[in-house]
């Protein structure tokens, strides 16, 4: 851990309790930083205490329905750091507060407050003129973001992997039970990103005390482009299961998606909302970092490769456990 005092620096970070944002914070705390996390449920984040020193890590409830209330818990922060998204929308996350409003209002206080930074986590594919609403609203927010607050830095990410992520744990999960592992749209390409690479990529944008970076929208992907189908054929590899995938036609993938959304529902998330019609609009666009946009080697940063992670986590799947190379 980092030298830590009562005048160390502050951040505040909204999704701090993430995935992405547990990751950021444990960057923050080795950098010797009094990290705020903004949460609604306080109890839920108390994994993230040890990974500071006593009153080093904050956990601060905060909703985002009151806004007012959270320009008070921005007083005093040099940095912000929103991780706050929705993949799927449901009755306590919707696309309009959690991507464009709550962003921007976030945004205003930041530059009403002072605020040194502000950097918001974004999607590849983010574009307010696409026709998935996910992709949509993340391009919106941005606009509005750099309405409020110019010099607010980006970070765009494909598909993020690590050890608690929803995609290669999701789907090692269907191989070990089902026989088929069903797709939609196998040719799309994506470019997954390691998790602590992101949380790098916000170490090193704090600890560049120049002004060069402000305002810049960076996309960050990893070291290998491959399609929706090969990552399944490469994670089938790694837990060393043989099982058939599925391509599922527009149409009919169509025809699934509100009985998988009322399967979810019923069996309170047990199934897991796998397609919905948005995310079938997002498979028509490739996920890959665009080549005239800055990312990893602008921050000096080498993404580490997906064979050098996934098996650390992903042989648990393995018809014989992790302990066993069968």
């Amino acid at each position: 851990m980092g030298d830590f005092s009562s005048n160390s620096r502050k951040a505040t970070i909204f999704g701090g309790t993430g995935f992405l944002g547990r990751y950021i914070v444990q960057r923050l705390v080795r950098q010797g930083w009094i990290v705020d996390v903004i949460t609604r449920n306080p109890n839920q984040g108390l994994f993230l205490k040890p990974l500071g020193l006593i009153g080093q890590i904050n956990l601060i409830e905060g909703n985002f329905l009151n806004h007012e209330h959270l320009r008070g818990l921005l007083k005093g922060s040099d940095v912000i750091i929103n991780c706050v998204g929705a993949l799927h929308e449901s009755a306590n996350q919707n696309f309009k507060i959690l991507h464009i409003e709550t962003p921007a209002k976030l945004a205003k206080y930041a530059s009403e407050l002072g605020v040194d930074k502000f950097i918001h986590l974004s999607s590849i594919g983010a574009d307010e003129r696409s026709e998935s609403y996910y992709a949509k609203t993340k391009g919106l927010g941005e606009r509005r973001i750099h309405e409020s607050f110019p010099e607010a830095i980006i970070l765009r990410s494909s598909v993020v992997f690590g050890a608690e992520d929803k995609f290669f744990n999701l789907f090692s999960s269907i191989a070990s039970i089902s026989p088929v592992i069903p797709i939609v749209r196998g040719q799309t390409l994506f470019q997954p990103v390691y998790v602590d690479d992101i949380a790098c990529a916000v170490e090193s944008l704090l600890q560049d005390t120049s002004s060069t970076n402000k305002g810049i929208i960076y996309e960050l992907g990893g070291t290998e482009i491959l399609s929706f189908r090969d990552l399944i054929l490469k994670m089938l590899f790694l837990i060393k299961r043989k099982r058939i995938i599925s391509e599922i036609p527009f149409w009919v993938a169509d025809i699934m998606c509100p009985l998988v959304y009322m399967a979810n529902k019923i069996t309170l998330n047990t199934i897991p909302l796998l397609i919905t019609r948005d995310s079938i609009k997002q498979l028509e666009t490739d996920n890959i970092v665009a080549e005239n946009m800055p990312g990893f080697k602008e921050l000096g940063i080498s993404p580490r490769v997906m064979d050098s992670i996934l098996p650390n986590y992903l042989n648990r799947y393995r018809p014989k456990g992790q302990f066993s190379d069968l």
